[in-house]
């Protein structure tokens, strides 16, 4: 236990030396694969991301951010045909960092695009979503850092385009990516 609080303490004295400065920009990224089998003889359905996020320090320890997210999922239906649809996540959002510590507010809009199965062609969706998250930047190298950050979103108003309803929707969601550092 001792050990475990020594390290602690060792951490956050190492982290107060890092702070970013007005003008400085972070570049956020991470992918990810994922293949889910809904049952026991399904096939599965796959999607892969990427996400990407600039950060920039308007003020000391304060950033505007953009995100940008794709995303790629591929099923096969009853009838053997491949289904892939796609969505692209359009964020504006901001962050505030206390040492290597961080929170942030984000809105995103997403434009989604997925097949139809009683028409022969794709149905776009439109919706938009609020995001809080918070984290912690891990120095690795100079000016590099692995970040692991928790975020929960939730839907905002009515979906649009040809989709219909409320959007309802929430997701929390941890993760980990690679930061890099631009003074």
């Amino acid at each position: 236990m001792k050990k475990i609080i020594a390290l602690v303490v060792c951490l956050l004295i190492t982290a107060s030396a890092f702070a970013f400065d007005p003008g400085e920009k972070l570049v956020w990224g991470s992918a990810d694969f994922e293949s889910y089998t809904p049952y026991k003889d399904a096939d599965p359905i796959t999607t892969f991301g990427i996400t990407t996020m600039v950060s920039y320090f308007l003020m000391k320890d304060i950033s505007l951010d953009v995100l940008l997210e794709w995303g790629s999922t591929s099923y096969k239906s009853s009838k053997s045909d491949t289904y892939t649809y796609s969505d692209l996540l359009i964020g504006l959002g901001g962050s505030f960092f206390i040492n290597n510590f961080y929170v942030g507010a984000g809105i995103g809009y997403e434009i989604l695009s997925q097949p139809d199965f009683y028409k022969s062609d794709n149905v776009k969706q439109n919706a938009m979503y609020l995001s809080l998250g918070g984290g912690y930047l891990f120095p690795l190298i100079e000016n590099v850092y692995i970040d692991i950050g928790a975020d929960y979103t939730f839907g905002l108003g009515d979906y649009s385009g040809d989709a219909e309803g409320k959007n309802e929707e929430a997701v929390i969601g941890v993760g980990a990516g690679l930061v890099v550092h631009l003074p």
